[in-house]
């Protein structure tokens, strides 16, 4: 298994700050926290991990990689101890799945424009319909314009600055490129999670932040949320994509800090 790519990406690389252990969502890498962590300089260290084959994370065998056991195991090797796990997207519901796995090295969560379960079903209104979901799949094997798609995508619904962001995001998150083999398994994996019931029950204070103009998960899902574990806390980012980490990291931000200092 190869040991997945870390970066400390606060301003002071060595101090005894408070860590949160954050973890990007599909189709790109750790570099989408970089706003985040200029907001949090001085408060926060922010470790920022690359998943298998994004970044400088290197994949040998990428369905292996993206098995979930696996995954979960590489991840919390590479976290700090007894941290608070950041997870947008795809990587928070990583970040669910460890904390239920290791209850001991993991003390809260927090994740961001993401679902408990991604696609939509019967029974599950609030996620991605398949036809969106099939028409990434069905395009995977070219990567260049599967990462353009989505990361276009992921802006839908900002105010203004769209274009500025979106080219911010091409430019830092999806180079080096991921391969096909990296982005289909890994998109495999997000249909699969499931993370209802380990919701339900899990001990950790958690926050889940939805923006309401997602085009990807729609911030109605809070209300599920709420029935699924009603001391689980829900906060969202006003006029808010996808992306909002990235367009909108002061409103992030703190919806962060009123979560921690509340469980400090």
């Amino acid at each position: 298994m190869n040991t997945l790519a870390i970066h400390n990406l606060s301003g002071d690389k060595s101090s005894n700050l408070p860590v949160i252990f954050c973890i990007h969502g599909w189709s790109c890498n750790a570099q989408v926290f970089k706003p985040l962590a200029a907001l949090f300089e001085g408060r926060f260290q922010l470790i920022a991990v690359d998943l298998p084959g994004f970044g400088d994370s290197q994949c040998e065998d990428a369905q292996q990689a993206y098995e979930i056991t696996n995954l979960i195991d590489a991840l919390l090797e590479v976290a700090p101890e007894n941290s608070t796990w950041l997870g947008w997207s795809l990587g928070g519901m990583l970040a669910v799945q460890a904390a239920a796995r290791a209850p001991q090295r993991v003390k809260s969560v927090m994740t961001l424009c993401s679902n408990a379960k991604f696609l939509a079903d019967n029974k599950w209104k609030k996620g991605v319909p398949s036809p969106l979901y099939n028409g990434f799949m069905e395009g995977i094997d070219n990567a260049r314009v599967t990462l353009r798609r989505f990361a276009a995508l992921t802006v839908v619904g900002e105010q203004k600055d769209m274009l500025t962001h979106l080219k911010w995001l091409q430019k830092n998150t999806q180079s080096p490129q991921p391969n096909s083999e990296v982005l289909k398994a890994s998109l495999e994996l997000l249909a699969l999670i499931d993370n209802r019931k380990i919701l339900s029950i899990l001990p950790q204070p958690c926050l889940h932040m939805l923006s309401t103009d997602d085009a990807i998960v729609p911030h109605g899902v809070s209300q599920e949320y709420n029935k699924i574990n009603e001391k689980h806390l829900v906060s969202f980012v006003p006029n808010g994509s996808h992306a909002s980490l990235v367009t909108q990291p002061q409103s992030v931000a703190n919806g962060i800090l009123t979560f921690l200092q509340a469980n400090s």
